[in-house]
């Protein structure tokens, strides 16, 4: 060092000076480096912290997840077929085969699937068959109103033909084959078995409500095929000559009187409709009453004219059948369906005002001869009349239910024929009538529960069935 020059020594500090700074440098991007690598590996166990501390958080609400589902889970597989009903499996086809009316012609079983470890084993079927396109889809319905599960995952249509004609396009017999395909569940699969929960039992005591409740939710829906309903069969040609309509719906049926009988039918439908929707909007009781009786009336009138249609074959084009049946049958259905119990509440029953005025209204119209209207109106109140011991309302309801004994008894009586044709009056003896060209006299019996009562100038008296009729002489 000492025999260098001063510029040697000065470069060699420099290069030195250089050497130590590059150095450093390189010391501290390496130690940055490391550094990131600490801090990205303390970012990720941070986050690993985090999902850990989430996935803690879930255990209450996961563990009361398991639970419900675990003691619900043999709900659930209940639509699910033991082994040892897969044995019955072809009864059960065939007895859904004799339910559609089909012709099966081959039940052949496919090959499992599934089994050892898996939870699933699946069973399939192989089917081939013969009927109408109604019969087939009442088939179908039959599997999938089964209490088990059953899919179709596949099935074919071979169209047949109309045996000549004049038959009927819906009765065409085609043929099909089908696939269905099921399950059994194996509660001991999957190898490591169900996961421990620690204090299971009292857990699941606390959640026994909320057990239940899951439990009632569980359900399978189902379809209820409701047949034809006036539709025809895709699979047939359905250009059919008009004149045979003619000839099938019966002399003097033809298609202009077929379409005017079903917008007929279909206009009262629509009304009774309409009166129903009037009496459950109205809060006055015994519009209420009264028109829900009318719709009562309505709908018998029309199912007495519907199987008179039926019986007789009236309506055989199959447009007008189908017209038929979607706004006439399927909305009197419903129709029916509402009212049936349809009624007063016989706790709230008629209030004292209006049974008042259906009193006053029935002595008026006793009075004046006007028994059909008395009698009409106990039918429309009847259902309200129903009242316990203590309501003063009592008392009045059974002055009414007299009432119309009375009205019915007068009513029975008006269909006597009784022609009062001379009176002969004796004031201190027993005067006589002539009736129906026989002679009687007062307390004669007339014919069975009818006796005469008394003969007054202006009128003869009647005993009938307990009451006292009166009536004019002519």
């Amino acid at each position: 060092m000492a025999n260098l020059t001063e510029n040697q020594k000065i470069i060699l500090i420099a290069i030195t000076g250089g050497l130590l700074t590059g150095g450093s440098f390189l010391g501290v991007m390496w130690a940055r480096g490391k550094i990131d690598e600490e801090k990205a590996k303390i970012q990720s166990l941070d986050q690993r912290i985090a999902e850990a501390e989430g996935k803690k958080a879930r255990i209450p609400q996961d563990e009361k997840d398991v639970i419900i589902l675990r003691e619900n889970v043999s709900e659930y597989v209940k639509i699910l077929p033991e082994d040892s009903e897969l044995t019955d499996f072809a009864r059960t086809v065939n007895s859904f085969a004799t339910q559609a009316g089909i012709s099966l012609r081959s039940l052949t079983p496919g090959q499992k699937s599934g089994g050892g470890r898996s939870a699933f084993s699946k069973y399939s079927y192989n089917m081939a068959f013969s009927g109408t396109l109604w019969q087939f889809m009442k088939f179908i319905n039959s599997f999938e109103s089964y209490r088990r599960f059953v899919s179709i995952p596949t099935f074919g249509l071979a169209a047949g033909k109309p045996e000549g004609g004049d038959k009927a396009t819906e009765e065409v017999v085609h043929g099909f084959n089908l696939t269905v395909e099921t399950y059994t569940y194996n509660q001991r699969a999957g190898g490591r078995g169900p996961v421990k929960i620690v204090n299971y039992r009292a857990k699941r005591d606390r959640l026994r409500e909320e057990i239940y409740r899951a439990r009632a939710k569980i359900s399978v829906g189902k379809y209820n095929f409701s047949g034809a309903r006036a539709r025809r069969d895709i699979f047939v040609d359905p250009r059919v000559r008009k004149d045979s309509f003619d000839k099938n719906a019966g002399p003097g049926i033809a298609l202009k009187q077929q379409l005017t009988m079903v917008d007929k039918l279909a206009r009262k439908v629509k009304s009774l409709e309409e009166r129903y929707q009037q009496a459950e909007q109205t809060s006055i009781l015994l519009l209420k009453f009264e028109l829900i009786r009318e719709v009562k009336k309505g709908i018998k009138e029309i199912e007495d004219r519907l199987s008179k249609l039926e019986e007789e074959n009236v309506i055989t084009y199959n447009p007008y059948r189908l017209r038929l049946q979607r706004e006439v049958r399927e909305p009197m259905a419903n129709l029916r369906a509402k009212v049936r119990g349809k009624g007063p509440n016989t706790n709230v029953g008629i209030p004292m005002p209006a049974l008042k005025g259906i009193l006053k209204f029935m002595e008026d119209a006793l009075i004046d001869g006007r028994i059909h209207e008395a009698i009409a109106k106990y039918e429309v109140a009847q259902e309200g009349l129903n009242f316990s011991e203590g309501d003063d309302r009592l008392a009045i309801a059974r002055r009414i239910r007299d009432l119309h004994k009375k009205a019915i008894i007068a009513q029975d009586f008006a269909r006597i024929r009784l022609n009062i044709q001379g009176v002969i009056l004796i004031d201190n003896g027993i005067s006589t009538v002539i009736i129906n060209g026989r002679t009687y006299q007062e307390g004669d019996a007339i014919e069975e529960h009818l006796f005469l009562k008394e003969i007054t100038p202006e009128s003869v008296e009647f005993l009938y069935k307990g009451l006292v009729i009166s009536k004019k002489q002519q």
